[in-house]
């Protein structure tokens, strides 16, 4: 088996477990106003063909469909499928459909969307200059690509930790990357960078923890590490607090949006 392969099917074992509390789950990782900050940057337009890589749930995909014609959600695993189809028509969403696919292969022409979305999947890809260039290649000229990703520090020392925490945590994530390299990696898929914009979302350690079943002796270790970052020892990169007696932290998140030419 290829690492490549070998490492989606980490990916499609851990989302298949998440798949059943993902939605639970959504206040602490993906709130209703970070929703509305990515969308707020795709200038959604009515006449609009939609494709969602890495859609999970359908989280972003069941949010722009009110405000295009159609959208397409694609992912590899079918439990995250099932439980966005089982959402959007709860939503009673008629203009969303959830295919099942793989990012770094689209099972798509070429130029057959007008936007390109994917959100808070990159850091899971081992190479994901393959699957940027995928969603550039199904875009329209003139049309955009948007790329939404936790980012790590510019500094390499910190990012490594940062990385080591997320995969102790969830052994899918491969690496986070800084903003500096989102926007490298857009460019060698020869897309123009239109903007970027960033925000900090806040997490609630446990919860995080909670949603990917993360072993004891892990938690631990992270636990341990965060409450060293916040007595001022080694850094994380995920600027630990203590809220209410509880540890957080602050994900930092990054949307930048290509046009293709």
């Amino acid at each position: 088996m290829s690492s490549e392969g070998g490492h989606r099917d980490v990916v499609r074992r851990q989302f298949g477990k998440q798949a059943a509390r993902w939605e639970q789950y959504l206040s602490y990782l993906d709130s209703q106003d970070v929703v509305e900050w990515i969308s707020g940057h795709l200038e959604l337009r009515p006449h609009f063909s939609v494709l969602d890589v890495a859609t999970g749930t359908g989280l972003l995909a069941r949010a722009i469909a009110p405000h295009v014609h159609s959208v397409v959600g694609l992912d590899a695993t079918p439990e995250m499928l099932d439980a966005g189809r089982k959402q959007a028509r709860a939503d009673v969403l008629g203009n969303v459909v959830f295919e099942e696919g793989e990012a770094e292969h689209l099972p798509y022409p070429d130029e057959a969307f007008d936007l390109v979305t994917s959100r808070i999947a990159m850091h899971h890809f081992p190479d994901p200059l393959g699957p940027a260039r995928e969603m550039a290649r199904v875009c329209r000229p003139g049309g955009h690509v948007a790329i939404i990703d936790i980012t790590s520090s510019d500094n390499a020392e910190v990012a490594a930790a940062h990385n080591r925490l997320e995969r102790l945590r969830d052994p899918s994530h491969a690496r986070s990357m800084h903003i500096a390299e989102l926007r490298q990696m857009a460019e060698a898929t020869g897309l123009d960078t239109v903007r970027t914009s960033v925000a900090d979302v806040e997490v609630h350690v446990e919860t995080w923890m909670d949603l990917t079943d993360t072993p004891q002796d892990a938690r631990v270790t992270i636990r341990q590490a965060m409450e060293a970052d916040l007595a001022a020892g080694a850094p994380t990169g995920m600027r630990p607090s203590c809220k209410d007696g509880e540890l957080v932290f602050s994900h930092a998140w990054v949307i930048l949006v290509g046009r293709k030419p």
